[in-house]
């Protein structure tokens, strides 16, 4: 059951790749969406967290398959740590810890590194 624990955090800790829009690409629009996106996980509402998928993730995954997936976890809670965007302002690394319920297991400050991408002028 630990194993299965463990694989499950591993997956979360590898996703995040998301997208971002702003003209300026300044942090608070930033932070907002990446706010947004982590709550939409935490109520659990998959069709809102899709919204903020990027171009090349939506390709790899069908919105009626994430929306629809069965999830053995729950995201509780989240800080964001760090934001760095790029001189060019199309893209951003983003640290975050994520509290992550799992198998009855609580994993309090899960370490995940998101990458964000901006997509066009209106972005996502």
């Amino acid at each position: 059951m630990l194993l299965a624990a463990a694989c499950c955090l591993m997956f979360i800790s590898s996703a995040g790749c998301a997208g971002f829009s702003s003209i300026t690409a300044k942090q608070e629009p930033l932070e907002e969406r990446v706010r947004n996106y982590l709550q939409a996980q935490i109520d659990r509402k998959w069709d809102r967290a899709y919204e903020f998928f990027d171009s090349s993730s939506r390709k790899a995954i069908v919105r009626e398959s994430y929306v629809h997936r069965t999830r053995t976890l729950s995201y509780t809670g989240f800080t964001i740590e760090e934001m760095n965007i790029l001189p060019s302002g199309d893209q951003a690394t983003v640290k975050v810890r994520i509290d992550v319920m799992a198998m009855a297991f609580n994993f309090k400050g899960v370490s995940q590194t998101q990458n964000w991408v901006k997509e066009g002028e209106n972005g996502l």
